[in-house]
């Protein structure tokens, strides 16, 4: 218990600080978070999955407070990696829009199954802007991927400027 209350503390530092650097170099995956207590071990990000998602009409803006939310299926999708593959079948995105389009603030279901067959359901929320944005994923799964749903899953998308697919790629948050 201990152990992820440090993980999640350097993680919220390294969120305040701007330090997550995400696009790494190392050759096994992963990327280290900077900027994290010193009471704290460092904290890794090792990628264990990429997916390319595709997305439908939106609804026209609904008005809220500070801007417009934005809803709109997803139709459709492909997950690539070593800890999770298979089809993205369909969910659903809400996007808000607020500070005068300068923050998205997501919230992402989609379900589907892997390639041996078993049934998912992610569920991700998040804040960032539409080049970058940063999520916590929590996926429900059984099967040979069952120990995901106990892991500390952190996502990087960027929905592209026609807003029609999202490119995403998840981290597994490890304190070694």
């Amino acid at each position: 218990m201990m152990s992820l209350i440090r993980i999640l503390v350097a993680c919220l530092l390294a969120f305040s600080a701007a330090a997550i650097p995400v696009n790494s170099t190392e050759p096994d995956d992963t990327a280290r978070i900077s900027g994290s207590s010193p009471a704290a071990s460092t904290p890794r990000l090792v990628r264990i999955f990429s997916a390319q998602t595709q997305i439908g009409d939106f609804l026209a803006p609904i008005p809220i407070a500070g801007g417009q939310r934005l809803v709109a299926p997803v139709t459709s999708g492909v997950i690539k990696g070593r800890a999770l593959s298979g089809s993205i079948l369909g969910g659903v995105t809400v996007i808000d829009i607020i500070n005068s389009g300068q923050t998205l603030v997501n919230n992402v279901r989609s379900f589907g199954t892997t390639t041996d067959g078993t049934s998912f359901l992610i569920e991700e929320n998040g804040i960032g802007s539409q080049a970058d944005n940063f999520a916590r994923l929590q996926l429900s799964i059984g099967g040979n991927q069952a120990n995901l749903a106990n892991e500390f899953l952190f996502t990087e998308a960027t929905l592209s400027p026609d807003r029609r697919s999202v490119m995403t790629t998840a981290y597994r948050v490890v304190d070694r």
